[in-house]
């Protein structure tokens, strides 16, 4: 298999994100407020949240809404277990320690919960059609930029067999080219997101949903 992009990166994070979750502490009322979604252009308060958010995903069609945090080395797993003030919870979405949101390549991990929640739906994605209706991935980073990504191919990783890593000097060309799914070619795009979850076509398998940036607004 070719090496692909950063995803699992050790036995750990392979079986927690798809562990069996305990009863997750609701954000929704933490973040009520915090954001507009109405025209001309959503609104973030990020000044309500703290500095280790540094972007927001948001999947037009899906439920998908999420804040990101930025994974440290000191600490690359410790939002598998926190909400993004710190407290026990079942994870945030979080970016590799490898990377970060201004990567070429930028991997964000994001768990698959049992009520359809957090990433959940991206486990959708290896069906053509289903990637197609959802092919736009909107990301607000905190700089004040809006990222529209839209997406290109789609892999399904067996985690017990393969093990990926980060290559911040490979073609995305390549890594279109190795995904069970490919959309679309990501040859003249300027930065290249995975969004990856569990999916269960065996117990360890993670869906890699990979994105194109093919706009910046401001």
């Amino acid at each position: 298999m070719s090496v692909i992009v950063a995803a699992i990166l050790t036995a750990l994070v392979v079986t927690v994100l798809c562990a069996q979750e305990g009863d997750r502490i609701a954000l929704t009322e933490a973040f009520d407020g915090l954001s507009d979604r109405e025209e001309p252009g959503r609104q973030i308060d990020w000044d309500s949240l703290p500095a280790e958010v540094v972007a927001w995903v948001e999947v037009p069609g899906t439920g998908i809404d999420e804040p990101i945090v930025q994974a440290t080395p000191d600490s690359p797993n410790a939002y598998l277990y926190r909400d993004v003030f710190g407290q026990g919870a079942n994870g945030t979405p979080y970016i590799d320690s490898e990377c970060s949101i201004d990567s070429r390549l930028v991997m964000v991990y994001g768990h698959h919960m049992s009520d359809g929640t957090a990433f959940a739906e991206f486990a959708d994605y290896i069906d053509e059609g289903y990637a197609r209706e959802h092919s736009s991935i909107i990301v607000y980073k905190r700089s004040g930029e809006t990222l529209v990504l839209e997406v290109c191919a789609v892999d399904v990783v067996n985690a017990s067999r393969e093990r990926l890593v980060i290559d911040q000097d490979d073609a995305f060309e390549k890594i279109v080219e190795a995904a069970d799914l490919q959309l679309s070619d990501p040859t003249e795009a300027e930065q290249l997101c995975a969004f990856t979850t569990c999916s269960y076509q065996t117990w360890n398998s993670r869906t890699v949903v990979y994105a194109c940036m093919t706009n910046v607004a401001r």
